[in-house]
């Protein structure tokens, strides 16, 4: 089961703060980074472009309110496209790094890649992985990290042109609250694994084995699903059917929704689990430069983030 989304989660931007940003933007410093984090003083000055925009802080507000309240989603989208257009994909790209930092700290984890890691559509490698072109089940991100980021940020920079790739989205606290007794204890015993952990800076250092359930409030705690680690697991042992259990009630409410040019689905990974289906068919027809493609960033809450 799918549940089909209201069109409340998506935040458009006014035209005063298009404006505003496209000309700020070539004015404002790049986006240096200070171990793996968006430079202090970056940050500040970003920040300043915020603080003389009413209709910045509007959006602000918006965006909080669908991320951080527990009783919500905790995603949005935001539309990003006009600052694409008007203003090219450099400058647009440095728009939309201006309002994340309004949400977080942006955050590299990945030393190999910039600020922004390119998700492109490979098609030689598992097409469950985020650049493979299959069904890219409900995770969160680093997940076996002890700080994974707090949020996770996806750009759409080129849709699928089969018109596929939906984006799927679950609320975890909700789930998590649908499960047995039982289950929700061996969920808690930290015995799961999944992937490898090197090369990343600003998530802590790795959880292996961790838990799914770490017993913290959603402030401060993650619910650390992927179900990219069941084909590893022993289908035997009850710990699987835990997870099991939970893939089950997060697709059961999941939401899905296509991804246009220049939105920017920003997900709170302490409430919301996010993946994609499976791209269209026919992707060995389409040139490697016109499939899909998303720009992806991370945010580590401040101490004024209150999530």
């Amino acid at each position: 089961m799918t549940v089909p989304p209201s069109t409340t989660f998506r935040v458009p931007l006014p035209d005063p703060l298009i404006e505003l940003l496209g000309a700020k933007v070539i004015g404002l410093p790049s986006a240096e980074l200070d171990r793996g984090l968006l430079r202090g003083d970056v940050s500040a000055a970003y920040d300043r472009v915020r603080a003389e925009s009413a209709d910045a802080q509007i959006v602000v507000r918006r965006c909080r309110a669908l991320l951080d309240d527990p009783d919500d989603d905790g995603f949005a989208v935001i539309e990003a496209g006009p600052l694409l257009d008007h203003y090219g994909l450099d400058d647009g790209r440095k728009a939309a790094t201006v309002l994340l930092s309004w949400l977080g700290r942006p955050l590299r984890a990945f030393d190999k890649w910039p600020l922004w890691k390119p998700l492109g559509t490979n098609l030689a490698i598992d097409p469950m992985r985020a650049t493979g072109s299959g069904y890219n089940p409900l995770h969160i991100d680093v997940v076996n990290a002890t700080e994974p980021p707090d949020y996770s940020a996806l750009l759409c920079v080129r849709p699928d042109p089969q018109g596929e790739g939906y984006s799927i989205v679950s609320q975890l606290r909700r789930a998590v609250d649908r499960l047995s007794e039982g289950e929700r204890a061996f969920l808690a015993e930290p015995v799961f694994h999944d992937g490898a952990f090197h090369d990343l800076t600003g998530v802590g250092t790795e959880y292996d084995p961790f838990p799914v359930l770490d017993g913290l409030l959603p402030a401060e705690g993650f619910v650390r699903f992927t179900a990219k680690m069941l084909p590893a697991m022993d289908f035997r042992d009850p710990h699987t059917s835990a997870v099991r259990a939970l893939e089950r009630e997060l697709i059961a409410e999941q939401k899905r929704f296509l991804l246009g040019f220049g939105d920017l689905v920003v997900v709170n990974q302490h409430l919301c689990v996010h993946g994609r289906e499976a791209l269209g068919p026919g992707q060995e027809g389409v040139p490697e430069e016109r499939r899909r493609l998303l720009w992806q960033m991370f945010l580590r809450a401040t101490g004024a983030d209150a999530r």
